[in-house]
Parts: C-alpha cells; sequence; structure tokens
C-alpha cells in the first residue's frame, strides 16, 4: 500500500472512531443533565442587564422566582425615560458610569453592582426573552457559579449553528460563562475582584470565565435555564466575532479547535475527491460529515427534552439533521476568519483587540 493511500486510510479510521465516540458519548451527556436543578431558592437576586434603550423587560419581571430585583442600565437620560414607561415595580433603570480602559459593556455591568442588593448577581443581556423558570433555575443550580446558553428558534441556519455550538457547553471542560445570562454569588465576585478586573477588559464572560478556570471554581451549565434570543442583525459578522474572542482570551483552545476542525473538514473533501478511487477510503474520510447528521438530530431531541420552552416552537427535527453538516463547515469558515480579526465593532463603538491586549 502506497504511503499515502495508508496515510489517508488512517485519517479515515481516525474519522469514524471519532465520530462513533460523539455519537455514543451523547448519550451519556444527555442523561447527566436531564435531572431539574433543586437547589436553594432563598437568595435575593440582582439582575443586571445593559441596555441601548431597546430591552422587553416583561420577560424578566414574569417570573417565578420570589426575591428580586432588575436593574437596566442605559447610555443616556433619553433611554432611561423610554425603559422607565415600560417597566414594572421590580425594575430600576439608571445611567451607566464611563470607565475609560474597559468596554461600554462592561462599564455598565459595573455600574449595576454598585447599585444591587442581591447575594446574587445574574448578568443578562438585553435581547433575550427568558421563560419564567429562568430565575429559579439559574439559582437553584449554583454552587458558585451557573451559567445558560442562548437560542435561536429562527431563522434555520443560526438555530442549527447555534445547537452545534451550544452543544460544547455540556462538556465542563470546555464551557463558559455565557454573558447573556450568568449567575454569579456576589461573595466569589468579590473574592476574585472581578470589578477591577472587568474595568480593563473589553468582554465579560470570557474574562469571567478565565479567572474562575485559573482558580479552579466550576462554571455549572444549565440547560434547563436556555433563553430565547432576538436574532443578530448581521450573523456572519457576529458569528467571527465570537470566534475571535475566544481566539484572543484562550488562544490554545482555539488554536486546537482549529486543528482538528482543519482536519476533519480537509478529510471531507479529500473523501468527496477520493471516492472515485477508493470508495471504502473515501467513506471514511466522509464519516465525520455524515455522523454530524446524526448529531443534529441528537441535539434537536435534547435541548426540546431539557428546555422549558413548548415542543411546537422549534423547527422541525429534519432542518436539524440536514443542516448541520452545514453548520460544521461553517463553524470552521468562522474560525479561519476569526484569525484576521483586528478590529471588532460592538455595540456602536470600535475596539482594538490588540491594542487593549497589550494594556492588560
Amino acid at each position: 500500500m502506497e504511503p499515502f493511500h495508508l496515510f489517508l486510510l488512517t485519517a479515515g479510521i481516525l474519522n469514524f472512531a471519532g465520530g462513533v465516540l460523539s455519537v455514543a458519548s451523547w448519550g451519556f451527556v444527555r442523561r447527566k443533565y436531564e435531572k431539574t436543578p433543586d437547589g436553594r431558592k432563598d437568595y435575593r437576586v440582582s439582575v443586571i442587564v445593559p441596555s441601548r434603550g431597546g430591552i422587553d423587560v416583561k420577560a424578566m419581571e414574569n417570573q417565578d422566582y420570589e426575591d428580586y430585583e432588575i436593574i437596566v442600565v442605559v447610555d443616556e437620560e433619553e433611554e432611561k425615560r423610554e425603559v422607565e414607561r415600560r417597566t414594572g415595580e421590580k425594575t430600576r433603570v439608571i445611567i451607566s458610569e464611563k470607565y475609560p480602559s474597559c468596554s461600554g459593556k462592561n462599564s455598565a455591568l459595573l455600574t449595576g453592582i454598585k447599585h444591587a442588593s442581591g447575594d446574587v448577581f445574574l448578568f443578562a443581556d438585553d435581547d433575550i426573552l427568558p421563560h419564567e423558570k429562568w430565575i429559579s433555575h439559574m439559582v437553584s443550580s449554583m454552587d458558585e457559579v451557573s451559567t445558560t446558553y442562548r437560542w435561536y428558534f429562527s431563522p434555520p441556519m443560526l438555530c442549527v449553528w447555534n445547537a452545534a455550538v451550544a452543544a460544547v457547553m455540556f462538556y465542563p471542560r470546555f464551557n463558559f460563562a455565557w454573558g447573556g445570562s450568568t449567575a454569579i454569588k456576589r461573595e466569589v465576585f468579590e473574592k476574585y475582584d472581578i470589578e477591577n478586573i472587568w474595568k480593563r477588559e473589553l468582554v465579560d464572560d470570557l474574562t469571567l470565565t478565565r479567572v474562575m478556570k485559573e482558580n479552579g471554581v466550576k462554571i455549572k451549565f444549565v440547560p434547563q435555564a436556555m433563553v430565547e434570543s432576538m436574532p443578530e442583525e448581521n450573523i456572519f459578522s457576529w458569528m467571527n466575532r465570537e470566534f475571535a474572542w475566544l481566539r484572543y482570551y484562550f488562544p490554545s483552545l482555539w488554536a486546537i479547535a482549529l486543528f482538528f476542525n482543519a482536519g476533519m473538514r480537509i478529510s471531507n473533501i479529500a473523501g468527496a475527491i477520493y471516492m472515485f478511487i477508493d470508495p471504502l477510503v473515501g467513506m471514511l474520510l466522509l464519516s465525520s460529515l455524515l455522523f454530524d447528521f446524526v448529531r443534529g438530530w441528537q441535539e434537536y431531541a435534547t435541548y426540546v427534552h431539557l428546555m422549558e420552552y413548548p415542543k411546537h416552537r422549534f423547527l422541525h427535527p429534519l432542518y436539524h439533521f440536514f443542516l448541520r453538516p452545514v453548520a460544521s463547515f461553517i463553524i470552521f469558515y468562522n474560525m479561519i476568519s476569526s484569525a484576521f480579526i483586528r478590529k471588532i465593532n460592538w455595540k456602536g463603538r470600535e475596539y482594538s483587540i490588540q491594542e487593549v491586549f497589550r494594556q492588560t
């Protein structure tokens, strides 16, 4: 057997073995998270939401949790008046202080913390539409830090892409504190001096993740608390930006993910070509892509089972089945594109990532 042919055969076998392991392990992952959280629910919770004025706070005010407050932080007095017209008695709206060495979002979060009275901080994005058990699941699940993730009910490609990315959250070694919905005990926040760290950072969630993991603090993922989010306007630009943050905050993890993702995608392309030369080797090289069909179905079944939203709101499972392989190639594109991003436009401001990292 020629060396090149042997190399392709070996790569194909590894692809196939990895696919089998991935599909087989998902059943164990799902069972691990099936139990509904049932811990303490007597904390006072401060929900802190940076906003540009477009927040729909009704869903946050309609929670089945007793003791909580909502602090919406806006930039301008006009935004404050507009949001106040749409809020109830649980919500306070305040104007953000400005911290010159960090992002606008971090400034808003730091301002909100100054006004918070809770034992637990629950940081949230203003574009989420949480179900009524959101706070209860987040708080009853936490040891020190709990997090969840976004969900898009449309458009289909964004939904399937997001489902694939969210799957990482089920693995504690690779999960992170998602800024759209993360709860942390006040004492933990103060113990690790997050306030002063945020004052010199662009990103809230990956910074918090880095500090927690460096200190051995477990970040607990709560799929039952996953929340509906409004779709982004510029989807591909937003996707690339998400991976750019990962590249700068966790370069080793980004490099490993890129290496394996590139290996699988190149193998898939080689498999499509090699099908005409040696069908067995071609199919083995394509196997990781074929297993993506199964993964799409598994992910759909898991999210529908664990999340609190009614089943009829989800896409038909065939979307996840057929679009999941496409999502894998899009993720590869996002990772490649993120390697060339030096500046990011975010919430109306432009940030030079390299400049910030030279300062920190």
